[in-house]
């Protein structure tokens, strides 16, 4: 059992090591989808911060002017803020997941003509969604520093986008991997994705909902990265050190299994293609 357990963490590590291997590639990839999305448009990037900003103001309007939902925070009550900071990342998470689950139908001509290392594809999707993310970021951070309630612990927001990342990536992976042989899997993924929205503290915390739930939420890994971007950027605080290793362990773990099972199934992707 100890040697198939240590052929496996050799196998898996081999299948990573590629991965960094093909950066080069990644590169290009990342590119051309932003030129195949961006380019030739009037207003390029700044669409992909224009349907966020939407939205933003549209919940801010339902929430804050017709429900009067105020957070109780100690740095700030501006609900388009709090709003903003669980949005965010939110946002990243799901086109990436979304993307990823088509990525290899999409570039099946490749997968079947050539020894193309599909496994690239969503973590192409994810650092193209990436560049988006920056630039909402950016707009966030100028309007916390209005506010002035940006502090030193901003700085520690890598180390969450790292994690989500990760998170992504794996999970990318993984509806990739299913979507080749279950083609419902798109499909039901949407759906999956609505009830994760709202299964997500965006617009609420988690200690307004009615405590018989609240251990539910918290298994949710997108609740800790959402509640350590407001701790991080809002409260300026360091986040509670148990949510942030749940966040971490979680998030190696998806992207560990995402990555095995890509592995172990993308040998049959030329035949089901």
């Amino acid at each position: 059992m100890g040697v198939a357990n240590f052929r496996l963490a050799i196998i898996s590590g081999n299948f990573f090591r590629k991965v960094l291997l093909q950066r080069h590639l990644i590169w290009n990839f990342v590119l051309r989808d932003l030129k195949t999305r961006y380019v030739g448009s009037f207003m390029g990037l700044f669409w992909s911060v224009i349907h966020p900003l939407v939205l933003l103001v549209s919940y801010t309007f339902v929430f804050s002017v017709i429900f009067q939902v105020r957070p109780s925070l100690k740095a700030i009550d501006n609900f388009a803020l709090f709003a903003f900071c669980g949005m965010l990342p939110w946002l990243y998470f799901q086109d990436t997941v979304v993307r990823s689950c088509t990525s290899v139908i999409d570039q099946s001509h490749l997968i079947r003509k050539t020894l193309f290392p599909s496994e690239i594809l969503p973590i192409t999707v994810a650092l193209s969604n990436l560049v988006t993310h920056v630039i909402g970021f950016t707009i966030l951070l100028v309007a916390l520093i209005s506010y002035g309630v940006l502090g030193w612990a901003s700085l520690l927001i890598p180390a969450y986008l790292f994690l989500l990342f990760l998170l992504a990536v794996g999970l990318g992976w993984l509806v990739a991997s299913l979507q080749v042989f279950l083609r419902d899997t798109a499909q039901v993924l949407s759906v999956l994705m609505v009830f994760w929205f709202w299964f997500t503290p965006i617009f609420y915390q988690v200690e307004h909902v009615p405590s018989p739930y609240q251990s539910a939420i918290r298994l949710n890994p997108l609740t800790h990265v959402v509640e350590g971007y407001r701790d991080l950027l809002l409260e300026n605080v360091l986040p509670d050190f148990y949510s942030f290793l749940m966040l971490l362990l979680f998030s190696v773990a998806v992207f560990g299994l995402g990555g095995f099972v890509f592995r172990n199934t993308k040998r049959e992707f030329v035949d089901v293609l």
